[in-house]
């Protein structure tokens, strides 16, 4: 499997010149004064034998440091995206492939390209992923106001909510396992495999009633063709809160993703799940979730998108009974120095089904918000980890005050590149 792929690259290689000057003519790498675009060339040959040998850690480390210094290489992402591919790490495999899809590549190479992810879709055996940081854990919102009037029969009297305002430092874990099998029979004319997956999600406080862990697995069927891949099957998963279940989740989920040869897809996401809760009855319940959304590589060097999502729940539980839609515009795009920086925007309104009739305002909710999640992509450390910086931020205004408030967070930390 290996050699075919690196066959396929070196296809690839050979039918595009090098980026960016990279192997311009006149350039002796033999000389004692080396220009930086030698100096480049000498690391990604360097590089390349490393892939040859199968040494795709170090591979990875020598590309990274190259479009470090200069993000447009499409050449050299695409040798990463291989690395990438011989280190098993799928997801960072496929969102280098996809990225240099917007790149000045031929026809046939963005043929072979997109070849490239369908057989990484496609792929078979185990891997894995694991990141680890610090975070704030607790209670993250600041409300306008813990004063609230309700409405008994006529008479409106003030009450004081008494809410948990502390905040502490915790240390958060993410992480999945993963497995595939192909299946020697098709769906609709596309080949198929089977899956199964487990992830977990842990934030462990100081103080234990902040300790936050959701634990999933999912499996069934996943097709896929040059330019499309579906999946569809069952999601399973846990949250505990402070050492007590406080929800249990059982879902089916099927997702679907078109793709072009210039870097463009479109992608669905639909979820309908039933819940439970052991300690109350009312938060019982079921969930409806659609999400749809298109997003696009941008100069071989990033990625823009946006989506819409739809969330309906209903449950007993005035809180927990709502139907909510989001839009959401996101990226990402890698600069000089190593960094890819991932901003996302949101815009987001909150309907509740069954207000109380002790409300004096209506308590629908209307918020936005964003996050940046920054990775430096050329420092490495132990066996293969990178850091990320993770800043996130909140604002919600609901037609009654004492439910206003603005949420903040952070995550540095850690995670596995290879």
């Amino acid at each position: 499997m290996r050699k075919r792929f690196f066959l396929i690259v070196c296809w690839i290689l050979l039918a595009f010149p090098f980026n960016s000057g990279l192997a311009q003519d006149g350039i002796d790498v033999r000389s004692e004064t080396l220009s930086k675009e030698s100096q480049i060339e000498v690391v990604f040959l360097s590089g390349l034998r490393d892939l040859e040998q199968g040494n795709s850690d170090a591979a990875i480390e020598k590309f990274s440091s190259i479009l470090a210094i200069n993000p447009n290489l499409v050449r050299v992402r695409l040798e990463l995206g291989f690395a990438y591919y011989l280190a098993r790490q799928w997801n960072r495999a496929r969102n280098e492939f996809f990225t240099a899809l917007s790149g000045d590549l031929p026809e046939p190479v963005r043929i072979k390209v997109l070849g490239l992810i369908r057989d990484i879709d496609a792929r078979r055996g185990f891997d894995w992923d694991l990141s680890i940081g610090i975070t704030n854990a607790g209670d993250q919102r600041d409300y306008d106001t813990d004063e609230i009037l309700l409405d008994f029969s006529g008479l409106t009297l003030p009450f004081r909510l008494n809410r948990e305002t502390s905040n502490e430092i915790g240390l958060r874990a993410t992480g999945s396992a993963n497995f595939r099998r192909p299946l020697n029979w098709q769906i609709l004319g596309a080949d198929t495999s089977a899956f199964a997956s487990a992830t977990f999600d842990v934030t462990e406080a100081p103080t234990s009633q902040y300790d936050d862990y959701v634990f999933g697995t999912r499996f069934g069927l996943r097709t896929f063709t040059q330019n499309t891949t579906a999946s569809f099957g069952p999601l399973i998963s846990t949250r505990l809160l402070g050492g007590n279940v406080y929800e249990n989740r059982i879902a089916l989920q099927a997702a679907v993703e078109r793709r072009n040869q210039s870097g463009g897809s479109v992608f669905a996401i639909l979820s309908v799940a039933r819940l439970h809760n052991p300690t109350s009855n009312r938060l019982d319940g079921h969930e409806f979730d659609a999400e749809i959304g298109v997003r696009r590589s941008l100069g071989g060097k990033g990625v823009i998108g946006a989506s819409y999502f739809h969330e309906d729940k209903s449950t007993d539980d005035t809180f927990e009974n709502f139907t909510r839609h989001r839009f959401t515009i996101f990226g990402q795009v890698d600069t000089r120095g190593g960094f890819t920086f991932r901003p996302s925007i949101f815009a987001e309104h909150r309907k509740f089904k069954t207000p109380s009739s002790l409300f004096t305002g209506n308590p629908d909710e209307d918020s936005w918000g964003g996050s940046l999640r920054v990775e430096k992509n050329d420092l490495f450390f132990g066996n293969g980890f990178s850091p990320f910086l993770l800043l996130s931020y909140r604002r919600t205004k609901s037609g009654i005050e004492a439910f206003s408030y603005t949420e903040s967070g952070f995550e540095i930390g850690i995670e596995r590149r290879f």
